[in-house]
């Protein structure tokens, strides 16, 4: 299906707990700001989409999915070639009262995708397809680990600085730099920044940089070239900060991605 992401119409059929549309992108997309009655799981069925709700910036690539509950303002955009799906979920129903109220990440885990995938395409009796829906809502787990989401700066001009950086994670401009751009010191840019993220500025492009990684990985790209393509000179750093924030090597991420299981021993 290819219906627009937003909109006040309802899109689970009455009797159901769930149902996905599917969005394949030839070219660079964005779906404007919108909310809708339903819960929202938005993943990627291959390439990288992006999700902005709450003042934050979520990357979603194949490994991770994004919960977004009823009626939060959110907008998303994917980049060319991607296969963004978005799950709909009935308010109030089985097991999505455990899940929180706020946005969040959520594992895409093997299990999780084939059943997704499995009540999209399957041909399935009613009775059957209420017992896969109902699986598919214990499968849903809340992994903010994993989650990559960065909140947005409110000043303008701090806003236009997140953003080139987001653009060009590598960019090596340092708060002093990017105050003489703003007209005011470096360490006052930098006290205001962590006020308004809730993090250091050195934080804030760490991960900006691993939102990119994880697109560049999943693409294929090798880890010595996409750790400097998001600006690390020496690969074993980018590797121990991305081991940091998801409790895994790059290519451990990747395999999982892939659906592969890890290597034995």
């Amino acid at each position: 299906m290819s219906e627009p992401l937003e909109g006040d119409w309802i899109r689970v059929p009455p009797g159901y707990l769930l149902t996905t549309f599917e969005y394949d992108t030839d070219d660079p997309i964005v779906w404007p700001e919108h909310a809708h009655e339903e819960h929202e799981l938005l993943w990627s069925a291959g390439g990288m989409a992006r999700l902005e709700a709450d003042g934050r910036v979520w990357a979603i690539p194949p490994a991770l999915a994004v919960w977004v509950p009823s009626r939060i303002v959110h907008r998303a955009s994917a980049e060319r070639g991607a296969r963004v799906r978005a799950t709909y979920f009935t308010p109030g129903g089985p097991n999505t009262v455990a899940m929180p109220g706020v946005v969040t990440g959520v594992a895409m885990t093997e299990p999780l995708r084939v059943l997704l995938d499995h009540n999209l395409l399957g041909s399935l009796a009613d009775d059957a397809r209420l017992r896969l829906q109902r699986v598919i809502l214990d499968l849903l787990m809340p992994a903010p680990r994993e989650s990559f989401d960065l909140v947005m700066p409110r000043s303008t001009h701090l806003h236009m600085v997140a953003s080139a950086i987001l653009t060009d994670p590598a960019d090596k401009r340092t708060t002093a730099d990017w105050g003489y751009e703003c007209g005011m010191h470096g360490r006052t840019l930098a006290r205001q920044f962590e006020a308004e993220t809730g993090i250091t500025f050195t934080q804030w492009r760490i991960l900006a940089r691993m939102q990119l990684a994880i697109r560049e990985l999943t693409h294929g790209r090798s880890i010595v070239s996409v750790a400097r393509r998001v600006g690390y000179r020496n690969p074993s750093t980018f590797i121990d900060h991305f081991r940091s924030l998801t409790g895994q090597t790059p290519a451990e991420y990747v395999r999982g991605s892939r659906g592969e299981k890890p290597n034995a021993g």
